[in-house]
């Protein structure tokens, strides 16, 4: 009878065979701790939240453990794609710094010259006045108004009229005043109209609310330069209610007709603003200058040839 002997399994398969009994007894174990889990928790709550919370504090070490390779080769690559990009990235920056700097030294030189000239012809720029600073507590949407409540009035010192400034733009002005609160038109609300300029393109027109969260762009005037999404709009003084350079919006919506403006403020989470007087207060009485009108030349001539006749 012929014998021939098994052939003998390779190093090999017999490492696979062993990591595939190793894998399913924990993964029994695993199941198993499971079942035992969720049976503790349903045969007793309290401690099956114990039990949760014991094996928590074993897991979350040895995932710990297991993570930090891979968070370490995660970083590395990260640090890799950095290096790499570093030199490119810096090339940019050194370009972005000599542009900014050469900006900021023409713009050093504009504003000097701007000063020289204002000294030269003594010209009067009317100034900022705040009056008070106090917190919104509250702000209503409704279909028809649109208003927010200042805790300050005019005890303060708060009359009708006034521009209300946050740190990040206009938020509007104030309709009505109490002794200890006061009522703000918001930008929104459809009665509102504010004077503004485009800067870039110095473009005059109105920021119109529509009821809506957006404001409009009509009554244009200026450079015929289209507008672009990102187009920044400040106060342009016009009407002497707010001071020039106050943020109101930005263009969100060239390509439509009125252009779309994102309100640079709103009141929701702002918390404080500034009440400022108007800045070019509008006088409450009229002057009456009364001046001998002159006599024409002609009309002095005549009068000193005529004689006057005698009876």
């Amino acid at each position: 009878m012929d014998w021939t002997p098994a052939p003998r399994r390779s190093s090999a398969m017999r490492r696979e065979q062993n990591l595939a009994l190793v894998g399913a007894v924990v993964s029994g174990a695993v199941i198993a701790t499971g079942l035992l889990l969720l049976l503790i928790a349903r045969v007793n709550p309290d401690a099956g939240a114990r039990m949760r919370g014991l094996m928590l504090d074993i897991v979350t070490p040895v995932w710990s453990v297991i993570r930090a390779p891979f968070d370490g080769i995660g970083r590395a690559l990260s640090l890799g794609g950095d290096y790499l990009g570093a030199v490119d990235r810096n090339r940019a920056l050194t370009a972005d710094l000599a542009k900014a700097n050469a900006d900021l030294q023409k713009a050093a030189a504009d504003r000097l010259a701007l000063a020289q000239l204002k000294t030269l012809m003594k010209v009067r720029q009317p100034g900022r006045t705040p009056i008070v600073t106090a917190r919104i507590v509250a702000a209503t949407s409704g279909s028809v108004v649109r208003t927010a409540l200042i805790a300050a009035g005019t005890g303060d010192g708060i009359g009708v009229g006034m521009p209300v400034i946050a740190a990040q733009g206009l938020i509007g002005r104030t309709i009505e005043s109490g002794n200890h609160s006061a009522r703000v038109l918001l930008l929104t609300d459809p009665a509102s109209r504010i004077p503004v300029v485009v800067q870039r393109t110095g473009q005059a027109g109105l920021a119109i609310g529509g009821n809506r969260p957006a404001l409009e762009l009509r009554d244009r005037v200026g450079p015929e330069v289209p507008l672009l999404a990102g187009d920044r709009l400040v106060t342009s003084g016009d009407g002497g209610v707010f001071p020039p350079g106050v943020p109101v919006g930005t263009i969100i919506a060239a390509g439509v007709e009125p252009p779309q403006i994102r309100p640079a403020a709103t009141p929701i989470g702002v918390g404080f603003v500034t009440i400022e007087a108007a800045w070019l207060a509008l006088p409450t009485e009229v002057a009456v200058v009364t001046t001998a009108a002159p006599i024409p030349i002609e009309a002095q001539r005549v009068t000193r040839t005529a004689k006057p006749k005698t009876q």
